[in-house]
């Protein structure tokens, strides 16, 4: 007869082998099952709420955390610290408050207990909490430090390598990310295909592969997936839907997705509110994409991985009229560039920047660095959006709005490419339209009517007497006074009188009565 400890073990290493075959559904479904039939001790039950909680972290947070809390009364010493870290994971990938506190305690049980498992899972937590923050080198050097290859750390290689894949898209290291993919793929097992996919669609995405892209992202589809994978591989369909001018398509496949929830469980599909933002009509989605604007200032990891995201998130923002939640992305993106100070994201931050203060010069800087990185759809929105910009002159908008058209081509965005040749268009008429003379100066520039009153002043009338003598208002004189020494850029009555005076005989004739009443030559 078995023991209840026997139960626990073989449920614990089936759900292992489920989760490496890519199959976590039923992983979850085993070990829940054990935990119902309530047979074991509570170190074992401990064990067994653990491996859930976490089999939970990426698609329900909110389960995965009240499942790792359940587990804590009950676990041995040698688990603690394993449980503590794994709370902390799911914790920070969501922006929890809790995170630093749980770190610091998983710290402090691991010291205490230390053991591999629990190791690699507090680099892990803290890898995540760095990555919340927009501390990616802090990240990818502490990922660098595990090895996944080590045996006592199996369960975890697959964390460790897509994470650390994750880090290299965020860096913009798109090349070394392509390598990493390639590699894993031939080594991992088949429950990391579905993470390693999405990576590989968010990587295909920011370089700009837009077909192969949305072609890699509808075949993953077809198959059993995780919530977040799936939110982050419609996201990719989504965003290539709007950029190829099929809004009505984006918005069927995000109709699809259904509601994304409160937080935190909203926040492993924050995917398809950066993807959303990329609507012509934004206040379509007015509710998710402020959900998504919110919860940036708990975690900027859902803007880290598709590098146009957080811009267009700005962009849509301030089309609704939303300018404080779009200062409040801009000024995280900001943080993330002094966190991560790489070309891309000193080009992304400066965009936000340049969008929320109407600034072509953080524009134009962004452009200049964006140029430096194989983020091609984000350099060419930064071009467009300098092209847009009222502060610009036409030669330089006509010159950034024909660079990203042709770059949108290239790409496959051909709605984008029809949105930056419609505004090139634009600026072409503007150019062929004659320009609005300046107005003349000098005597001859005149209207009878200020010649008129100029010969008033002149002859010594002040302008309550012009005024009653011409039956005007005091406050019209007054308008037309300044426009004749505007005009003849004089800035006094003395001024005035002596060129008045010396004024060519084809001047305007005068318009006033001959006669005026003489006085003093002071200012009326």
């Amino acid at each position: 007869m078995s023991r209840p400890a026997d139960h626990a073990r073989r449920a614990l290493a089936a759900a292992e082998l489920l989760d490496l075959a890519g199959r976590p559904a039923e992983a979850r479904e085993l070990l829940a099952a054990e935990v119902a039939a309530d047979r074991t001790g509570a170190a074992d039950r401990a064990r067994l709420l653990g491996r859930l909680g976490a089999g939970h972290g990426h698609d329900r947070p909110s389960v995965a955390l009240a499942q790792l809390r359940l587990a804590r009364p009950g676990a041995g010493p040698e688990d603690r610290g394993w449980l503590l870290a794994t709370e902390a994971s799911v914790a920070a990938r969501v922006g929890h408050p809790d995170t630093d506190g749980l770190l610091r305690a998983a710290g402090r049980a691991r010291a205490a207990h230390p053991t591999p498992a629990a190791a690699v899972r507090l680099t892990l937590a803290r890898a995540a909490r760095a990555f919340s923050a927009g501390a990616v080198p802090t990240a990818r050097d502490l990922l660098a430090a595990v090895d996944p290859g080590h045996p006592a750390v199996r369960g975890e290689a697959v964390a460790v390598r897509v994470d650390r894949i994750e880090a290299q898209l965020a860096l913009g290291g798109y090349d070394d990310a392509a390598v990493a993919l390639d590699a894993a793929y031939a080594d991992l097992p088949a429950g990391a295909r579905p993470a390693l996919t999405a990576a590989s669609c968010r990587r295909l995405l920011a370089v700009g592969a837009l077909p192969e892209a949305d072609a890699r992202a509808r075949l993953a589809l077809d198959r059993a997936l995780g919530d977040e994978v799936r939110s982050a591989l419609v996201a990719v369909r989504v965003e290539v839907a709007y950029r190829s001018g099929r809004p009505d398509r984006a918005r069927a496949l995000l109709a699809a997705a259904g509601p994304v929830g409160a937080w935190p469980d909203r926040v492993p599909h924050a995917s398809l509110g950066g993807a959303a933002a990329g609507d012509p009509e934004p206040a379509r989605h007015r509710e998710l994409l402020r959900a998504v604007a919110d919860d940036l200032g708990r975690t900027v990891r859902p803007v880290l991985l598709v590098a146009q995201y957080g811009p267009r998130l700005v962009r849509a923002l301030l089309l609704l009229g939303d300018a404080r939640r779009a200062v409040a992305v801009a000024g995280r993106l900001a943080e993330v560039a002094a966190r991560t100070p790489v070309p891309l994201w000193c080009g992304l931050a400066g965009h936000a920047a340049g969008l929320v203060r109407r600034d072509p010069a953080a524009l134009r800087a962004a452009v200049r660095a964006l140029r430096g990185t194989a983020a091609r759809p984000a350099l060419a929105d930064a071009l467009l959006d300098l092209a847009r910009s009222p502060r610009v002159r036409l030669p330089e908008a006509h010159a950034a709005a024909g660079e990203p058209a042709a770059g949108y081509g290239r790409v496959g965005a051909t709605g984008d490419q029809e949105a930056a040749q419609r505004w090139d268009g634009r600026l072409d008429a503007t150019r062929r339209r004659p320009a609005p003379r300046p107005p003349g100066r000098g005597p001859a520039a005149l209207t009878a009517r200020e010649a008129g009153i100029a010969d008033l002043l002149v002859a010594g009338a002040t302008k309550q007497q012009v005024a009653g003598r011409l039956h005007l208002s005091f406050h019209t004189v007054d308008t037309h006074v300044r426009a004749v020494y505007a005009k003849l850029g004089v800035r006094s009555r003395l001024q005035l009188a002596r060129l008045w005076d010396a004024r060519p005989v084809n001047a305007p004739p005068d318009a006033s009565p001959s006669a005026a009443p003489r006085s003093s030559r002071g200012a009326g």
